[in-house]
């Protein structure tokens, strides 16, 4: 958590953007790359080496894309982001891999001049393994809290106060939440959208390490809403909220005091 305003430069939304563009393009096709080598025999005159070498040479690929990806988002997010924003995108990096896999699969049947039924097996778990992939791209869908889960755990009412994203089908949404936490502090803190759409305004439940301030464990959305009053406005001032505004459940048991 950052104790100064964050915002999502403009150096930050192209690392974002490049980290998904390379995603769905580099990675997807070096893991079509990799199942399309695997299952496609080689010449008679060739040697299994050379064969072995081009798969070697598709699965550095993968992982070199897969690296500079992570990289990217790294510096995307900065230090100040929510813990599980890192492996949210390394599920997309995973689910890139498998859909290429699944086109790869899809092509092997007219490479080899396979018989028909080859044609609809290769098919088939090609398609099936692309549904299976894409469900890394589907929404989170996190309980909404009444009491922290562990006496190390802080729960918090978070506003996105900075909002951006590219490309849907290639880069990922990034935003800012703001929040206060149990000392009285405001903190923010940069988070990888798993629940869309989201949107300036919108509000969450914060979730974060009480013994070490600057974790995050996650931010969950509760509702979207067109309240945009800042935090400080509406605590002064709660009898004016919008009626569209449903606030953080209430902790019913007192914060824990090691």
């Amino acid at each position: 958590m950052s104790l100064q305003p964050l915002r999502i430069s403009p150096g930050r939304k192209l690392a974002a953007g490049l980290a998904g563009i390379f995603t769905m393009s580099v990675t997807l096709t070096a893991g079509c790359l990799i199942t399309g080598l695997t299952f496609v025999p080689g010449g008679p005159g060739e040697p299994q080496s050379q064969k072995l070498f081009f798969i070697a040479l598709a699965v550095l690929l993968a992982i070199a894309s897969v690296t500079v990806c992570h990289l990217l988002m790294r510096a995307a997010l900065g230090r100040h982001r929510t813990g599980g924003s890192l492996t949210r995108f390394f599920r997309y990096q995973l689910a890139a891999l498998g859909v290429g896999g699944g086109l790869g699969l899809g092509f092997v049947p007219a490479m080899t001049e396979a018989a028909p039924v080859w044609w609809v097996i290769s098919i088939a778990v090609g398609v099936g393994l692309i549904a299976v992939s894409l469900l890394a791209f589907r929404k989170a869908r996190y309980p909404i809290l009444d009491r922290p889960p562990y006496p190390s755990r802080g729960l918090a009412e978070g506003r996105v106060v900075d909002y951006w994203s590219g490309s849907q089908a290639r880069a990922p949404s990034l935003v800012v939440v703001h929040f206060i936490n149990a000392q009285g502090r405001d903190r923010w803190v940069r988070h990888l959208v798993q629940q869309s759409p989201s949107m300036q305004g919108t509000v969450g439940q914060v979730v974060y390490d009480r013994s070490r301030p600057e974790r995050v464990r996650r931010f969950a959305v509760t509702h979207q809403l067109f309240d945009l009053r800042p935090l400080r406005e509406i605590r002064e001032n709660p009898t004016s909220r919008s009626p569209q505004v449903i606030p953080m459940p209430p902790d019913r048991h007192p914060p824990w005091r090691p």
